[in-house]
């Protein structure tokens, strides 16, 4: 026997598939109704479909914390998939990749290239060089303490690519734009013709401003080492 109102079964209208995927808030505001995704499917694998962004939440996603836990805060964003899903599932998981911004002929730099260092800034807002620091020393280029900064000096985390001039690599600071999978865009900081060093994460962490570079033609254009801006 059952209750009035009482739920016996639920029918899947498989004819629309949408995805509901969380989304950051630091990315909340670049996400636009229409937007183009690819969606993947843990389920099925090594396959990706079209998708269109439907809707967005205006409100976070509630969680329930424990203790002084913090919590990341999500947005709720509605994925319809363009095309028939075979044997899909209703509450499959699957992630989203959404295109929130393209660009066409612009520079760009392999997201392996992209370092971070402290940087010295004047009242102008020039960078001020330090000193080179020991060859023997490893990992980043230290940065001068705050008791040792002369009167309008500033200092402040600043990304940058390591650039190859008279034989030695050279941190130069650039402006980036949009992120993809491979590739930062670089809105500012290089010029046609510059040779960014790219390579291994720790390689590129470990490099300081100054160190001897030597390009191999060869095992520059196999391995990645070397990304010329045309």
């Amino acid at each position: 026997m059952n209750n009035a109102g009482t739920v016996l079964l639920t029918l899947a209208d498989m004819s629309v598939i949408q995805a509901e995927v969380e989304v950051d808030e630091t990315n909340i505001p670049s996400v636009q109704f229409g937007q183009k995704a690819k969606i993947s499917i843990d389920a099925i694998p090594d396959r990706t479909f079209n998708g269109h962004v439907t809707e967005i939440g205006n409100s976070p996603i509630q969680t329930t914390g424990t203790g002084n836990t913090t919590q990341a805060t999500n947005f709720k964003v509605v994925v319809v998939l363009d095309e028939k899903v075979p044997d899909v599932r209703p509450g499959f998981t699957c992630t989203a990749d959404i295109t929130t911004a393209t660009r066409k002929s612009v520079a760009a730099v392999p997201i392996p290239a992209v370092a971070v260092r402290e940087l010295v800034y004047d009242a102008n807002g020039h960078v001020v060089k330090q000193p080179k620091r020991d060859k023997r020393q490893r990992g980043p280029e230290p940065i001068a303490a705050a008791a040792e900064l002369e009167p309008g000096q500033t200092r402040k985390e600043t990304e940058g690519v390591f650039v190859f001039r008279g034989g030695r690599a050279e941190f130069v600071p650039i402006k980036m734009g949009i992120a993809g999978d491979k590739y930062f865009e670089v809105l500012s900081g290089l010029k046609p013709g510059d040779q960014v060093v790219t390579g291994p994460y720790n390689s590129v962490r470990a490099m300081a401003d100054g160190d001897a570079v030597k390009v191999d033609s060869g095992k520059a254009q196999q391995n990645g080492w070397n990304w010329k801006i045309g």
